[in-house]
């Protein structure tokens, strides 16, 4: 039958609301319910007759009128494309999705309701989410592995916190899995399904740092030919994750403080505030008590941030964790590397328990991509870990020069470089010559590593 032999298409379709598991409830221009199906007469517990007529509000509760009423002329008025709301009813859990209905002309005609039943999803949601809490709790949370003792009040912080709004606070030294931390808080969180923004407070000069944070207008600036949102704009409802906040300049710290304080913004170049609803994770490898004591941090910003102070222990602590981490990462690179699945020799596993791990995670995890990339059969050998693993080199101990030829300033001065620059040699042999993963294993700027080798060579250059 072609769709023009309908001699009552209102029937039709009538027959069809009637049929759908779906509780469907329409009412007009005016809020006047028109339809109420037999599943809505289910969910709800209600005679349609009793309904056919009058107003939408009648089938909400008192309470939540005037919020639902507000709802219904934001749809009215587009200034939202839908609405949805939980409802719990008769022992059941259901899904309530108010949506405008307009005509060819996109004029308003009225609202639908659907209602659907999703107990069961609820249901299974919860017990997938307890099932992962034990399993999380007993070795790991987050993508975070840790059998450790040490590990458990890590986990322990991350789900008390993050439902919540709070502001974080994550220190601990470089390559302990801060970002890893930052997006199990995020992704645990009511605001998962919004934006997780990252900003590395160390890799920004000072002049792009508030630009990139709060955007620009456009004109602010030569080459500013249109406007740009900032970092806070990007992560709105969401999460906005400040790495190495302690190599944050001073200006910078006080123009963030602002937005921490009165949670608004303003571009560069612009004279108007943005409100922004984002949660602050911030991660440090410095004390940062001890760069307030310094100057070198704001004290008020300081206490803004360590709202939920957070401290992640180095590996060295939790060596429990070496040897499943090293699994995972053996089976996660052979994988990538399409070979065969590896085992560990005892001596290779000796020389991982017992290294000491100056760069953390990150640097088991660099170690055993390259033994993984170098292994020629299906047991990771000794000798295909890195040469720091093989026979750990101790920290360089330069003998004092002899008092008759400088005084003990001087030599205490001599002492300290060299020793400097052994640390140095080290950290660039740990991270292939890298430099910029060799001042994050020292725990300092790349600008100021880059600075003590430039000073180290003009010393050591011939006359």
């Amino acid at each position: 039958m072609e769709p023009h032999d309908y001699h009552n298409e209102g029937a039709v379709y009538r027959a069809i609301l009637t049929s759908m598991g779906e509780g469907i409830i329409f009412a007009d221009h005016n809020d006047r319910i028109v339809c109420v199906n037999a599943a809505a007469e289910q969910i709800r517990g209600v005679k349609a007759a009793n309904f056919l007529g009058r107003d939408l509000l009648a089938i909400h509760s008192p309470p939540a009128r005037e919020r639902i009423r507000g709802i219904l002329a934001s749809l009215r008025n587009g200034l939202i494309p839908s609405h949805t709301r939980p409802l719990k009813a008769r022992g059941r859990i259901f899904e309530n999705n108010y949506y405008p209905i307009r005509n060819d002309h996109g004029s308003f005609i009225g609202t639908v309701m659907v209602s659907r039943d999703i107990t069961e999803k609820e249901q299974l949601k919860e017990e997938n989410s307890v099932l992962r809490d034990q399993l999380m709790s007993e070795q790991g949370y987050g993508g975070m592995i840790g059998y450790s003792q040490a590990m458990q009040p890590v986990f322990q912080i991350i789900r008390a916190t993050a439902p919540l709004d709070s502001t974080i606070l994550i220190s601990g030294e470089s390559g302990t899995g801060k970002e890893l931390v930052a997006r199990a808080l995020h992704q645990q969180s009511r605001r998962s399904g919004c934006p997780l923004v990252k900003l590395n407070c160390a890799a920004l000069p000072e002049s792009l740092l508030e630009s990139e944070l709060f955007g620009y207008e456009k004109g602010a600036f030569t080459g500013a030919v249109r406007e740009r949102k900032g970092k806070f704009e990007q992560a709105q409802h969401g999460t906005i994750f400040l790495d190495e906040i302690g190599e944050m300049p001073l200006a910078a710290q006080a123009k963030l403080l602002r937005v921490l304080q009165e949670r608004t913004i303003e571009r560069v170049g612009g004279n108007r505030e943005i409100r922004v609803d984002v949660r602050v994770v911030a991660a440090t490898n410095r004390d940062l008590r001890h760069e307030v004591a310094q100057g070198r941090f704001r004290e008020d910003l300081f206490y803004r941030l360590n709202v939920i102070p957070l401290q992640l222990p180095p590996l060295r602590e939790r060596r429990e964790d070496i040897l499943p981490l090293t699994e995972l990462f053996m089976a996660t690179f052979a994988a990538q590397m399409e070979k065969p699945p590896l085992t560990l020799t005892p001596a290779a596993k000796r020389a991982l328990v017992a290294y000491h791990y100056p760069g953390n995670v990150r640097e088991l995890k660099n170690a055993i991509e390259r033994a993984v990339a170098l292994c020629a059969g299906n047991r990771l050998e000794l000798t295909d870990l890195p040469p720091q693993f093989v026979a750990p080199s101790p920290s360089p101990r330069v003998p004092l020069p002899h008092p008759s030829r400088m005084s003990r300033q001087a030599e205490l001065a001599t002492t300290l470089t060299d020793f400097e620059a052994g640390l140095i040699d080290e950290a660039l042999a740990a991270a292939g010559q890298c430099k910029s993963e060799a001042a994050r294993l020292l725990g300092i700027s790349r600008k100021t590593l880059w600075k003590k080798i430039k000073q180290r060579e003009a010393m050591t250059a011939p006359a």
